[in-house]
């Protein structure tokens, strides 16, 4: 009987360290590329980081804030190794702004806060393509877009405020359903 309680807790502890190896949740401005750049241009204010999107002219990389439907495909590094897990960013206070999860280095996973209780933007991808449902937040933290990808196609329901108050018209919301890119909208125009 000891033995086999010796086995299960060796058992127990592997898979604990094995697990804890493997998934981690460090500072987002850990994160690079592997060229040893940053990952994630963070200015320390209350915005999320801008995320890195690719080289422009061949030698430059850029970055910019991430919206429903983007495609991420750079490779996440932490100590030159593809990194999974969580990264955190925070503004000036320390409050947490936005997560980013990551599995092999690619991105599965995009919440960015309002505040502690708040969403603006949660996107879910497949290897930082769009899959599953990603919505986005105005500043109440009411739903203004929904949308649903497989594997980057928009493929299910829409729903979408259109707040334009300040253009002198009354909000208006879209519904409709998307079958593997082609819209059917299924309520009336807001135009």
């Amino acid at each position: 009987m000891r033995r086999l309680n010796n086995t299960i807790s060796s058992l127990v502890l592997f898979l604990f360290l094995n697990f804890t190896s493997q998934a981690q949740e460090i500072n987002a401005e850990e994160i690079t590329l592997a060229c040893g750049n940053k990952y994630f241009s963070i200015n320390r204010g209350n915005q999320p980081p801008l995320v890195v999107r690719g080289k422009w002219c061949s030698d430059f990389y850029f970055w910019s804030p991430v919206n429903i439907g983007d495609t991420l495909l750079e490779l996440g590094f932490l100590n030159d190794e593809l990194f999974t897990g969580s990264a955190l960013a925070y503004d000036s206070i320390n409050n947490v702004i936005a997560n980013y999860n990551f599995e092999n280095g690619l991105l599965q996973k995009i919440e960015e806060y309002l505040s502690k209780d708040k969403f603006s933007l949660i996107l879910n991808m497949k290897n930082g393509i769009p899959h599953g449902v990603q919505r986005r937040y105005n500043y109440n933290g009411e739903l203004i877009m929904e949308q649903t990808f497989q594997e980057g196609i928009l493929n299910g329901p829409l729903y979408w405020l259109h707040q334009r108050e300040s253009s002198g018209f009354i909000t208006c919301i879209e519904i409709g359903n998307y079958l593997m890119g082609k819209y059917e909208k299924i309520s009336e125009t807001c135009d």
